[in-house]
């Protein structure tokens, strides 16, 4: 399994999960696992996929990073 993860000002949340939502159902990819975690000015969020290709799409797409 796969975790992408990437950090977004708290002020565009909103728009980037709509996008993340766009991206998987344009690629016909239910979530395996979402996560958040709120900080002062932004919010870390983790996707988790169970196929590497597909996480290295959503990766790039979306200027994330692997998690440990």
């Amino acid at each position: 399994m796969r975790v992408v993860q990437m950090r977004v000002n708290r002020v565009d949340f909103p728009k980037t999960l709509g996008d993340m939502r766009g991206w998987l159902d344009r690629n016909n990819h239910p979530l395996v696992r979402f996560e958040t975690k709120g900080e002062s000015a932004s919010i870390n969020i983790k996707v988790h996929f169970d196929s590497d290709d597909l996480a290295e799409l959503f990766r790039q797409d979306f200027r994330g990073s692997y998690s440990d």
